[in-house]
């Protein structure tokens, strides 16, 4: 009887491993699908606002006078753009001197990298000017044409 006992569990062995084994091979099933993600990346430049200009001239001084005031250029990696300042070239109306003003580095432009880029708007008065001035001294806050724009292109 110790026989057919043995035997009855080894069957019963037997079947509970093939059930095991049928059920861990069979794999669920599955199906998939593919899509595109699709992005529309707008183009833009950024430009800080730099601090006045403020130039120091005594009539008729023989050295140029200089001004500068550093702004940055931020524009998306890869963007071609060019800055440009209005009335680079002009004659004060209050004060009466002549003037021009630059933009540097580079003067025509860079391209985008994502960072802030580092220009400047760099000014000069030539030396041997008289200007005008009815006082000791003299500012252009009434000068009309004083305002400047500085213009970033992409």
């Amino acid at each position: 009887m110790k026989s057919l006992t043995t035997k009855k569990f080894a069957i019963s062995a037997i079947a509970a491993a093939s059930l095991f084994t049928a059920a861990t091979s069979t794999q669920a099933a599955s199906v998939t699908s593919t899509f595109t993600v699709g992005i529309t990346l707008t183009s833009l430049c950024s430009v800080s606002t730099p601090a006045n200009l403020t130039f120091a001239y005594t009539a008729f001084q023989i050295p140029a006078a200089t001004a500068s005031s550093p702004f940055t250029v931020t524009c998306v990696n890869g963007l071609p753009f060019s800055v440009a300042v209005s009335g680079a070239a002009v004659t004060d109306d209050a004060v009466g001197l002549a003037y021009s003003l630059l933009v540097t580095p580079p003067a025509g432009g860079g391209t985008g990298t994502g960072a802030s880029q580092a220009y400047s708007i760099d000014g000069t008065i030539a030396g041997g000017q008289a200007g005008t001035c009815t006082a000791a001294s003299c500012t252009n806050a009434a000068a009309t044409n004083n305002l400047k724009t500085i213009t970033v292109t992409y």
